[in-house]
């Protein structure tokens, strides 16, 4: 196996251990689920949807009773809930001042733009997202607030309804993952960005591409995606590269693996639930959709992917020149 790239911050690499515990894994999911299956479906924008739409409650009653929809920050090993507050955290103290104008692209359940936007009296807030149940959730959300400062619209990052350099801030919690043309997801978010903007993405990134990891690794990660409507993942180096293209200047990525496993194991404590006896397991994820019960896959493979550094957690910052 080609050895994780060294990131400050990131997981240790992969262990005898660790590549023996990933073993075990798929070879339990095996008893359950159908792999071949899994990694055959067909998966676009409207598998997108109706996995958010199907897996809406399971994310407020195992997840987030507030509607984060993105893993939490954590220091130390306890799951602490306020961790979701740590990317809005870690971005609001990049600023000098509150920016005019600040766009999320995939506003989820409204999570994020509620905090910001109560702290933030004096700044236009944009939400873009795909799901239409996310969108009358969070406009309720937003009303029950009373944040007239925000502004939400229902369409896809891909094409923006914005402005050119009509922004200082756009940032993505755990979504720009969906983009289908990066390239193109890329070239609107630097159209609609001022001179000195900022776009900022926290997300899981491949470490490396899945053709330089070895088979179990690649088809855990595959899985990792898979359980979540996606193809597969972005690979970090990649991302990068179409970045700069794009006219973007990158900072150095920021490695928060410590920080997000107190959440993954917590996910990997509920959907073990779900693994450990297999017979059991089938005819619970009979009654789910199959959108809802692959979600079963990222959360029980996900904690041990990054441990062993196959999947990285970052905040990446792309700016542009002023």
């Amino acid at each position: 196996m080609t050895p994780s790239p060294t990131v400050a911050g990131s997981a240790i690499g992969p262990t005898p251990e660790l590549q023996r515990d990933l073993s075990r894994r798929l070879d339990k999911l095996r008893r359950v689920f159908d792999l071949d299956e899994v990694r055959r479906a067909a998966l676009a924008a409207e598998q997108v949807v109706s996995y958010y739409e199907d897996c809406h409650d399971a994310y407020r009653k195992y997840h987030s009773r507030e509607g984060a929809v993105h893993m939490a920050l954590n220091d130390g090993d306890r799951f602490d809930p306020d961790g979701f507050f740590g990317q809005l955290r870690r971005l609001e103290q990049a600023w000098s001042a509150p920016p005019a104008a600040v766009l999320e692209l995939a506003f989820g359940q409204g999570f994020n733009l509620e905090y910001l936007a109560k702290r933030h009296a004096g700044t236009q807030f944009l939400g873009i997202d795909l799901t239409p149940a996310h969108q009358r959730i969070a406009a309720e959300r937003m009303a029950r607030a009373g944040l007239g400062h925000v502004r939400l619209y229902g369409g896809d990052f891909h094409h923006l309804p914005y402005d050119d350099a009509s922004v200082d801030v756009v940032f993505c919690i755990e979504a720009f993952c969906y983009a289908t043309d990066l390239p193109r997801a890329l070239a609107e978010v630097r159209r609609v960005l001022r001179p000195g903007g900022r776009f900022t993405l926290f997300d899981g990134y491949y470490t490396r591409p899945l053709a330089q990891m070895d088979a179990d690794g690649a088809l855990a990660c595959e899985l990792v995606a898979r359980g979540m409507a996606m193809d597969t993942l972005q690979v970090q180096g990649d991302l990068l590269a179409a970045a700069r293209n794009a006219g973007f200047v990158p900072a150095e990525p920021v490695a928060l693996d410590t920080e997000v496993m107190p959440s993954l194991r917590r996910l990997e404590s509920v959907t073990g639930a779900i693994i450990r006896w297999p017979w059991l397991g089938r005819r619970a994820l009979a009654r789910r959709s199959a959108l809802r019960g692959r979600n079963t896959l990222s959360g029980y493979l996900m904690r041990t992917a990054v441990a062993m550094g196959l999947i990285g957690y970052r905040e990446l910052r792309l700016d542009v020149p002023r």
